[in-house]
């Protein structure tokens, strides 16, 4: 096409026509105005002069192509198409006009017509290198590799240093896992292009994948001896470092990206991260104070310099920093379970309690705030007020199976059992898998003696979901117990304990079921380690008690044995 245009020129300057003739009818001046018209960027200017020039040679199939390609610019893909048929009536063998329309129909997704013609142009010269890539692109696009490989293979077989083709080649083969053969072609690439970027970049990407982590490095400082301001190496570099956990060198690399573009605060707030790995939480704390300076309202690097004046121990600081973080922030959730753990840690309930409520009244319709004020309750033990917090953030954000679930266990720590497995029950109707809520259900049925068979379909079903779970393991065996199957009891139980060996309840349950065995000695010894365990004064009376009548049960075995 540029050939064309070039003896156009050629044509109007050796033209002995006045303008006024030229105009009135010769296509060539349309054609070149509206060529002008183009590369100005006034599109509908020139697909005028084109429309005009091809009013006057009705017949060319090059003026409808340059027509065509305008549409493609502006967008018009239905009149690009058009154009182009009309073209190839006139002359069905133009390769620029089987081209272009094979890339609208590719556009489009109309992948078949595409390749259809990519066919064409092959079947009419087989060393068309640009009809082979096109092909082979659409193949990768449609994860073809395979077919892909093919095409891009034939390409090699006549034009075998073409530096494109082979890293295409290399790529596809690292999509397929063929990293023994991508890498062959890598180094081919690299032989022919030492410095080539995407070929040295993607060689220490494999090498990183089979955890060479070594050899990556080698490649990715070879374009930084080729371009010592080469980012993408040196992140890269940087990045290994920190899955090697040698934060030192990291830090090192991370520090010379900062000093190739200062303004790119990431790498400070990444610097930062990794002092704060180290604990060294002053330099953490500098590094996030140098990105808020820069940008205030950046509330990642905020709840980062929060974290590091918590893990230096001043929680005060730590709390200030968390609150100055904007509530429609996407890191504030973050930051409220924090201060939460904070207040919590540090022992100042009240103060939390308030700071939250004081919260509430400038962000009435945030949900968290309200779940994280009920956990502050709970922990106060006031579960009334931390039912009502939960059910005011229930209102705001309704379907939330964990709250239904949170409600629940409020309620059973207030001894209302039934209110409890009513919310439990509403859990399952929002989330029908929810492990914890079924064992509830299913291990206060079995605890009542109610329903066993139901309630062991419902344990069975949470320890599916959760087979690592020692209180669910430990519900499956206290349901075995209420049904008389002591000895499955038994090996649940002992595999619950092996999970939670500092839970009261379980060693309670071993026990109860050693009494039922007539092992008296081991179910004394379990009531003994659940009494050492047990922090409630009425619940370690209660089995005291056991334990005294499983010694009892002993004595009288030992005395009849005489």
């Amino acid at each position: 096409m540029r050939r064309f245009i070039l003896l156009l020129l050629m044509i109007v300057s050796l033209s002995p026509l006045t303008r006024a003739e030229s105009e009135a009818s010769s296509p060539i001046i349309f054609f070149m105005k509206g060529y002008q018209n183009e590369i100005q960027g006034k599109y509908e200017e020139a697909i005028d002069n084109y429309r005009s020039a091809l009013r006057l040679d009705p017949d060319s199939a090059e003026l409808r192509g340059n027509l065509a390609m305008l549409f493609v610019k502006k967008g018009n893909m239905d009149e690009a198409e058009k154009l182009l048929k009309e073209a190839l009536l006139i002359d069905k063998e133009n390769r620029n006009i089987l081209i272009l329309l094979a890339g609208i129909y590719s556009a489009g997704g109309e992948n078949e017509k595409a390749k259809q013609i990519y066919e064409t142009c092959i079947a009419a010269n087989e060393e068309d290198t640009e009809a082979y890539i096109y092909l082979g692109s659409l193949y990768m696009t449609e994860k073809k590799y395979d077919q892909a490989v093919k095409v891009y293979e034939k390409i090699v077989a006549y034009n075998e240093d073409n530096v494109m083709v082979l890293y295409y080649l290399a790529r596809m083969h690292a999509e397929m896992k063929d990293y023994r053969k991508a890498k062959d072609y890598y180094e081919r690439v690299i032989d022919l292009k030492p410095a080539f970027e995407p070929a040295l970049l993607d060689m220490g990407t494999l090498c990183e994948i089979q955890g060479n982590f070594d050899k990556a490095i080698e490649y990715y400082q070879r374009l930084i001896v080729a371009d010592p301001e080469n980012k993408k190496a040196r992140s890269r570099i940087a990045t290994i470092f920190v899955k090697k956990k040698d934060y030192n060198r990291a830090i090192h690399e991370f520090e010379k990206l900062s000093d190739m573009d200062r303004e790119d605060l990431s790498v400070r707030v990444k610097i930062g991260l990794l002092h704060l790995e180290e604990e060294r939480y002053e330099e953490a704390i500098r590094e996030f104070n140098i990105v808020l300076a820069s940008n205030p309202r950046n509330d990642s690097a905020r709840f980062y310099l929060a974290l590091a004046w918590k893990g230096k121990g001043d929680i005060e600081r730590a709390i200030a920093e968390f609150l100055k973080i904007d509530p429609k922030s996407e890191e504030f959730g973050n930051a409220l379970r924090s201060l939460t753990f904070l207040y919590i840690k540090s022992g100042s309930l009240d103060e939390g309690i308030g700071r939250f409520e004081r919260l509430l009244e400038g962000n009435g319709r945030n949900a968290d705030i309200y779940i994280m004020l009920s956990m502050l309750y709970e922990e106060k033990q006031d579960y009334k007020k931390a039912i009502a917090a939960l059910e005011k953030g229930q209102k705001i954000s309704p379907g939330n199976a964990d709250v239904f679930y949170q409600i629940g266990t409020l309620y059973e720590r207030l001894g209302e059992t039934d209110k409890a497995l009513e919310q439990m029950e509403e859990v399952l109707k929002i989330d029908p898998d929810h492990a914890n809520a079924l064992n509830f259900i299913g291990y206060t049925w079995a605890d009542r003696g109610v329903r066993l068979d139901e309630a062991e379909e419902k344990i069975k079903k949470a320890l599916k979901r959760k087979p690592d779970d020692g209180y669910i393991r430990d519900s499956i065996g206290w349901l075995y117990y209420k049904k008389g199957q002591y000895h499955l009891a038994l090996t649940e139980l002992l595999q619950a304990v092996q999970a939670l060996p500092d839970d009261p309840t379980i060693t309670e349950h071993i026990g109860d079921v050693y009494t039922a065995l007539a092992e008296y000695g081991k179910a004394i010894d379990f009531f003994q380690r659940s009494i050492a365990l047990e922090k409630k004064e009425e619940k370690r009376k209660q089995i005291e008690e056991k334990k005294r009548q499983a010694e009892q049960k002993m004595k009288g075995l030992q005395e009849k044995a005489k």
